[in-house]
């Protein structure tokens, strides 16, 4: 059984059900549901780097020490890998996009939390893709992961 989630705007889900399951909501609810987690960002940081080191080698021995991501044109010339959250842990992004919020003076627009640590979020990227991507929510799917 998927967890029920509870976006806090009706735009962010269909934005995601858009993106991960090409609009169909049922594939949605029941594919993607462990991607989010809409706790504070600082603790699923904390948690995160508690168990970055054992999650780093189920995903490289699941898929290789190689990018996932191959988003930037320097794509790992640099050999030095990351995990990067597909859905990042907490993004401006759909603020600026979705409800066209802009920076106030010096503010920067307010961020909110989605992504979650679940392995099924989790991917290994060469630092060029990971630093390129940032807290962007990507409209591409990464490599598929075999």
């Amino acid at each position: 059984m998927s967890k029920k989630l509870f976006f806090q705007h009706p735009e962010d889900k269909r934005f995601f059900i858009d993106l991960l399951a090409d609009g169909d909501e049922n594939k949605f609810d029941k594919k993607y549901p462990a991607l989010f987690d809409f706790r504070d960002p600082k603790i699923k940081r904390r948690e995160f780097n508690k168990i970055r080191n054992e999650v780093y080698k189920k995903l490289s021995a699941r898929c290789g020490e190689k990018c996932q991501l191959e988003c930037h044109p320097d794509c790992s010339k640099i050999n030095k890998f990351h995990i990067d959250h597909r859905i990042p842990l907490s993004t401006n992004e759909l603020n600026k996009k979705l409800r066209n919020m802009k920076r106030v003076d010096w503010r920067k627009v307010p961020a909110q939390s989605f992504g979650s640590n679940d392995i099924e979020n989790l991917i290994i990227a060469c630092s060029r893709c990971n630093a390129y991507k940032k807290h962007r929510i990507m409209k591409r799917s990464p490599k598929k992961i075999q």
